[in-house]
């Protein structure tokens, strides 16, 4: 009888904790696919991580001509000389990028809805930007990897400096990023490279600096510009970072990218894990159960004690009767007789 009541206790408990199962599955998996899609909205292009800037930064001198399709576009091609390479290659990050910034040419408060890391791009880096110990790097950060920076479309020199530097980084090509107060420039192979105007100076910062005049056939057409631009390439410039500092940043970049898959893929993966559990302990307990037993009108089985019809027991005596009957193979009757006694008894008589 023992062996009946924890057959009866054993029974709705697991049930209830299979339906548990599914139920918590179901959620996290839903959770989880709900969250894919938000972390897989901005790559995907659905949605905008970022505001547009405004249209007269957009149609201006420095503003967007030619959206770059492929990072690797910008890539030297075969047999292509290395001076006219530089020279495509900074005017077509310049076409790809807007030159904008909400106050003048300085960062401020107002430009951090557009430097700051967007939840829909990086949501990791985005909660990490609200800490005081990030504030700083992540409300106005630079990205160093080329085809987050231009789905990004706009930022200053030191920006679009950074996403020359990388290209050619990539391919082997010597480069330096060098900044003054006023401008950042790529110097590459005795070549000035300014993609923040559009413009490639065919001599080296040095020269430049030695006679700042040489560079207004150049910038012709940002006239205004010209008087700030002497300025800048007069004074000394100091390299922007280290090749090995890049690689720092652009490794901590691809890192973040990767982990913001994570979360999502891991509350699928439980949710998955949660109902197979579930379902498999359903079965289980499905398959744990006794054979029915008829409670009347059954004809006598003498094979099969569990037929045997105990019109008058209680629930408890034919589930009793069933198991002797199913782990010894002999079916009782309800006074506790074998059946096929009780028939050869009357025989006898």
């Amino acid at each position: 009888m023992n062996d009946a009541f924890k057959i009866r206790d054993r029974r709705p408990r697991l049930s209830l904790i299979a339906a548990l199962l599914r139920t918590l599955g179901v959620f996290s998996a839903g959770v989880g696919a709900a969250f894919l899609s938000f972390v897989s909205a901005y790559p995907l292009g659905l949605v905008s991580a970022y505001p547009a800037p405004p249209a007269s930064a957009i149609e201006g001198p420095l503003g967007f001509a030619r959206k770059v399709g492929d990072v690797e576009d910008l890539y030297r091609r075969e047999s292509e000389p290395m001076q006219a390479y530089l020279e495509r290659l900074t005017t077509a990050v310049a076409g790809g990028m807007v030159h904008y910034w909400t106050e003048g040419d300085r960062w401020a408060a107002a430009d951090v809805p557009y430097t700051r890391i967007g939840a829909f791009d990086n949501y990791l880096l985005w909660m990490l930007s609200f800490r005081p110990e990030y504030r700083k790097n992540l409300q106005n950060y630079e990205f160093v990897t080329p085809r987050k920076a231009l789905d990004r479309g706009y930022g200053f020199c030191s920006q679009v400096s950074k996403i020359v530097y990388s290209v050619l980084a990539d391919q082997g090509i010597e480069a330096t990023i060098y900044s003054a107060p006023e401008h950042t420039v790529v110097e590459s192979h005795g070549n000035i490279l300014d993609s923040d105007y559009g413009v490639f100076v065919p001599h080296s910062l040095e020269d430049v600096q030695q006679d700042p005049s040489m560079i207004d056939t150049y910038y012709a057409q940002f006239g205004p510009m010209l008087p700030l631009l002497k300025r800048a390439y007069g004074q000394a410039w100091q390299p922007l970072g280290t090749a090995e500092d890049f690689n720092v940043v652009r490794a901590y970049e691809a890192k973040f990218e990767r982990l913001k898959w994570a979360p999502p893929l891991m509350l699928l993966a439980l949710g998955v894990l949660l109902v197979s559990g579930g379902t498999l302990l359903g079965r289980r307990e499905k398959n744990d159960r006794p054979a029915s037993l008829p409670i009347s009108g059954a004809a006598p089985d003498l094979n099969f004690g569990c037929s045997w019809p105990f019109v008058n027991s209680s629930r408890l005596t034919r589930t009793y009767a069933c198991r002797y009957a199913m782990r010894y193979g002999k079916p009782v009757s309800e006074d506790g007789r074998r059946p096929n006694d009780a028939v050869r008894k009357s025989s006898d008589d």
